[in-house]
């Protein structure tokens, strides 16, 4: 496998990460069991049956909370710190994967050096995973105000099905998706700003409303005040010598 190639594979991995955490990292286990995914002997655990088990447990109640409406804002909350750290770690399990350098054929050596495949993982990966995991927030934010929650399941299903043809995508075809992924991002950060900005004006435009109300309600107490001030007393006066 060539830099290239492995960068594509990390990035469609990592985007794959930012609809759905713990789907991709199932997958890979899979692959990497099945022997569909080379990775870096340091990430052998990956087609490891603990980490199968364990992943695709999590996969399953990722998909299911997903589905239920209003609960998929907190594990928006959860999953979006740890898209960044499982794409990180998907894009250094093919930056770190083995080169044939050897005169027999051997894998001898790692394709980066390991700083650097850190450092790109940490950077790229966790970059990638995090801006289609904001994409998802954004979008499900705005599907939550428009129809009040109840579309959220088709958009779960939606992103499922997406983060899933994604990472068989990064798997079989990298140079494809991985190309995909790049031409996507200015798009993605686009979405993201213009969501956010229209989100911001909507906030705003409530607060002024607020703060409308609460000066008519204070003008309204004030005048009320004033008149009960300004109205004569009842009750006899006082005397008058004679």
């Amino acid at each position: 496998m060539t830099i290239f190639l492995a960068l594509c594979a990390g990035l469609g991995l990592s985007a794959a990460c930012g609809l759905r955490v713990f789907l991709p990292l199932f997958v890979a286990a899979v692959a990497v069991r099945a022997g569909g995914l080379s990775v870096g002997t340091q990430f052998d655990w990956l087609g490891s049956n603990a980490a199968i088990v364990v992943f695709g447990t999590a996969t399953a109640v990722e998909i299911v909370g997903f589905l239920i409406p209003w609960v998929d804002h907190v594990l928006d909350l959860l999953a979006a710190p740890l898209a960044a750290l499982a794409g990180s770690v998907l894009m250094c399990s093919q930056l770190l994967t083995l080169s044939v350098t050897s005169v027999d054929g051997t894998a001898v050596e790692p394709l980066l050096n390991p700083a650097v495949a850190w450092s790109l993982g940490i950077i790229v990966g966790a970059a990638t995973a995090s801006g289609v995991e904001a994409a998802s927030i954004a979008g499900r934010l705005s599907s939550s105000v428009l129809t009040i929650g109840w579309l959220n399941p088709i958009y779960g299903m939606i992103e499922t099905a997406l983060a899933f043809i994604v990472t068989l995508g990064a798997i079989w075809i990298p140079v494809i998706v991985g190309g995909i992924v790049l031409l996507m991002l200015p798009v993605v950060l686009f979405a993201i700003w213009r969501i956010f900005a229209w989100r911001s004006k909507q906030r705003r435009a409530h607060e002024e409303k607020l703060r409308h109300a609460r000066e008519r309600i204070a003008y309204s107490i004030s005048h009320h005040n004033e008149r009960i001030a300004g109205a004569p007393h009842d009750g006899p006066g006082p005397s008058t010598p004679a």
